[in-house]
């Protein structure tokens, strides 16, 4: 019987085509079970960086980094300033023509609960931090229900955001009146800051 991982991989479709043996992917030294769902999938292990060694890790030759599940909120202080330098410490890892992906949590976390560890913040705030540490080419997508296991990975436009939405909430009519209460007062894009997570991807 073949195993279930507790992972999806569907993130990969969010970088260049051309990135595919390029990526190096951030996670816990003792995460065997996202290790091996990456090794399935052509990802080798020496392809992959703790956070214990992304500090010791030189300039890559134009690879795309990929931090999934909002990992940097362990060494992302509360000021600005703090943060700031996170992402330029991550810019400097990543050569040219290489990508930033990265996931995190709304800044409601309101999955603090099941994923305490991931990065928490607002579309806005990300892409503002990112352009100010160096990156190019932002663009923030909606998630849901998780980072781990994505159901939906989405453009934050109207019609995307209604589409996943309501397929979410097909079988939850209560849910479905309330969002169609909501999009004719706040709108759609209201709508997007309250999603439960997101992919950035950023080009350098």
């Amino acid at each position: 019987m073949s195993r279930v991982f507790n992972y999806s991989l569907d993130w990969r479709f969010l970088l260049p085509s051309d990135a595919g043996g390029k990526i190096r992917v951030v996670l816990e030294k003792d995460d065997t079970e996202l290790s091996e769902a990456l090794e399935r999938v052509g990802i080798p292990v020496a392809k992959q960086i703790s956070f214990s060694d992304i500090n010791q890790n030189g300039k890559s030759s134009a690879e795309s980094l990929v931090i999934p599940f909002g990992l940097p909120v362990r060494w992302v202080g509360a000021k600005q300033e703090d943060q700031l330098e996170s992402y330029r410490s991550i810019q400097r890892l990543i050569g040219p023509g290489g990508y930033l992906l990265m996931g995190f949590n709304n800044s409601w976390d309101f999955r603090s609960k099941t994923q305490s560890n991931y990065h928490s913040s607002t579309p806005r705030r990300v892409a503002y931090q990112l352009k100010r540490a160096g990156f190019k080419s932002i663009k923030i997508f909606g998630a849901i229900p998780n980072l781990s296991i994505p159901e939906y990975i989405f453009d934050l436009n109207v019609q995307a955001i209604r589409f996943a939405l309501s397929q979410c909430l097909r079988r939850k009519p209560a849910a479905l009146n309330i969002l169609q209460v909501l999009s004719r007062t706040i709108g759609l894009a209201g709508i997007s800051n309250f999603l439960p997570c997101y992919f950035a991807v950023a080009a350098i």
